[in-house]
């Protein structure tokens, strides 16, 4: 696989995780393991990243034009780490859910497909709708929209499932990285 230097241990699938679609039992272990990477490296928004509870992951065609798409479902509680001075989910926290969660779901189109998966953020657009309080159980939801050799892109919704309603909605856009250059 194509993707960034990361290597796949035998993850078993979690009970509590839906999978939907024609997706091989390894890739599927290969998307936990990813996931669980991703979501507990680094020092930056660990805490929020490592709440993430990985709920669904969808392959399937879209009825317009047929080709490959990837849903997948994060779920978490807004906590302490998470909040802004109001006692809100901050916006910053927001946009940081919406990069890694949509990545993921970009990162499963490349596993179930075999392309390559290794893209970085170009753009990352976002829009708020309501406030998260600390306390609500909140659902990520991301889609992927398109797959090209040079570009991708997926969109987020942020759902506060406590009160059922749509927090905030994100577009992420994402290019291949350039190759560097020998100097010499």
């Amino acid at each position: 696989m194509a993707g960034p230097r990361w290597t796949s241990t035998p993850t078993p699938v979690p009970a509590q995780l839906v999978i939907k679609g024609d997706i091989p039992a390894q890739v599927q272990q290969d998307i936990v393991s990813f996931s669980e990477y991703v979501m507990s490296r680094g020092a930056f928004a660990r805490s929020t990243g490592s709440s993430l509870v990985l709920k669904e992951v969808e392959l399937f065609r879209r009825d317009k034009d047929g080709k490959n798409q990837a849903r997948v479902v994060y779920e978490t509680t807004v906590h302490e780490e998470m909040l802004n001075i109001g006692g809100n989910m901050h916006g910053g926290c927001a946009v940081y859910l919406i990069d890694v969660c949509s990545s993921m779901a970009l990162a499963v189109l490349g596993m179930a497909t075999d392309k390559p998966w290794n893209f970085v953020s170009q753009a990352i657009t976002t829009t708020f709708h309501a406030p998260a309080p600390a306390g609500v159980k909140i659902e990520i939801i991301n889609t992927t929209l398109s797959f090209g050799s040079r570009t991708v892109s997926a969109i987020t919704e942020i759902w506060d499932v406590t009160n059922n309603r749509l927090c905030v909605t994100g577009t992420h856009n994402k290019m291949k990285p350039s190759e560097p250059k020998a100097k010499l």
